[in-house]
């Protein structure tokens, strides 16, 4: 007699009476086979169930909120390049960077966290390789795989600026993370802000712009001499703040981060007056750009981030890393519109 077939669909939505009726209909199918065999019938089990924790574990490895700033910045460095480029063709040139940037963003921030683990298990147990949920092998598998896919799908459009840029981030991202001698730069938070500015203000920037641009460029535009400048202020005071929320396990594992160097007090009211800075300096730019509706645009988002970034400093409790957190988090909010606003500097 043929085995009894359970298909186990957790997504469906059946109906109780019709699951009354099934059940009824197997308990007495196996009622029978008892009766006429004197064994009980096998029963193949056959699960569709998605296994949702994997994927929200790879989702956290990835680190959302560093993906959607590289998919942003790619996005503006395009349209600011090529403003004049037939819509059609600023596709392609997406097509050709957007995919290699997010891979190579995913296995720069898995190398930090493969080397970062008992570290995060203080300070963001949440992230997979703190709680366990993936091993360092697993990390260093999708690490590699990300770099494979980023510089196989980088070589392909021939563009020595996007290959160039890939190759950069990734030597930065291994001297940031990798526990090496001579290496592990996030030890000193000079070398460590270094890093980073030299990927998010400098490297991302020129390197995609280049990439865009549809023809050489001899002397730096002064719409990107901007980006530069405005995203230098950004990178610094992410630099500073990633750490704040993060000072009792660094503290712990000997991290000397200029949160714990500066005091937390001081390092936040640094990077309040920084992002003050960025924004007043976005608003008066404004007054110099080429049309009326420019300038009202980037006049008004910047005011409107002036008061963002001092009103919700002010309600910050220094002693909670969550409100430390929330407030990091608030800036890479102000990040991403700055990328949304760089396209009207064109």
């Amino acid at each position: 007699m043929a085995p009894i077939l359970r298909v186990h669909v957790p997504f469906l939505k059946i109906s109780p009476s019709k699951v009354a009726r099934r059940e009824h209909d197997v308990s007495t199918y196996e009622a029978v086979h008892v009766r006429k065999t004197g064994t009980q019938p096998r029963v193949m089990s056959v699960s569709t169930s998605v296994d949702y924790h994997g994927v929200s574990a790879l989702v956290r490895f990835t680190r959302p909120h560093t993906v959607l700033g590289t998919v942003t910045s790619v996005c503006s460095m395009t349209l600011l390049a090529a403003s004049h480029v037939r819509i059609f063709d600023v596709f392609g040139i997406l097509g050709q960077a957007l995919l290699p940037a997010v891979f190579m963003n995913i296995a720069i921030v898995g190398l930090n966290q493969v080397y970062d683990k008992r570290i995060d298990m203080v300070n963001k147990p949440y992230l997979p390789m703190a709680s366990g949920e993936f091993s360092s092998n697993t990390g260093l598998l999708l690490v590699s795989a990300s770099t494979a896919v980023a510089f196989t799908w980088g070589a392909l459009s021939e563009s020595t600026a996007l290959i160039s840029t890939l190759l950069v981030s990734l030597v930065l991202g291994i001297l940031y993370s990798v526990d090496l001698k001579m290496l592990r730069w996030k030890r000193f938070p000079l070398l460590a802000a270094g890093c980073i500015l030299l990927v998010r203000a400098l490297t991302v920037h020129v390197g995609f712009f280049l990439h865009a641009s549809p023809q050489p460029i001899n002397i730096i535009p002064p719409s990107l001499m901007h980006v530069v400048a405005v995203m230098t202020i950004y990178s610094i005071v992410i630099a500073i703040f990633k750490d704040l929320p993060d000072i009792s396990g660094d503290a712990i594992h000997g991290i000397r981060t200029i949160g714990i160097q500066l005091g937390v007090k001081t390092a936040f009211s640094l990077c309040v007056f920084l992002l003050f800075l960025a924004q007043t300096w976005g608003a008066v730019h404004g007054f110099h750009s080429g049309s009326i509706l420019r300038s009202s645009v980037l006049i008004t988002s910047h005011v409107l981030g002036v008061v963002f970034v001092l009103t919700k400093a002010f309600k910050v409790d220094l002693l909670s890393s969550a409100s430390l957190h929330a407030y990091y988090m608030f800036i890479w909010k102000l990040f991403y519109v700055q990328y949304l606003l760089f396209p009207f500097l064109a």
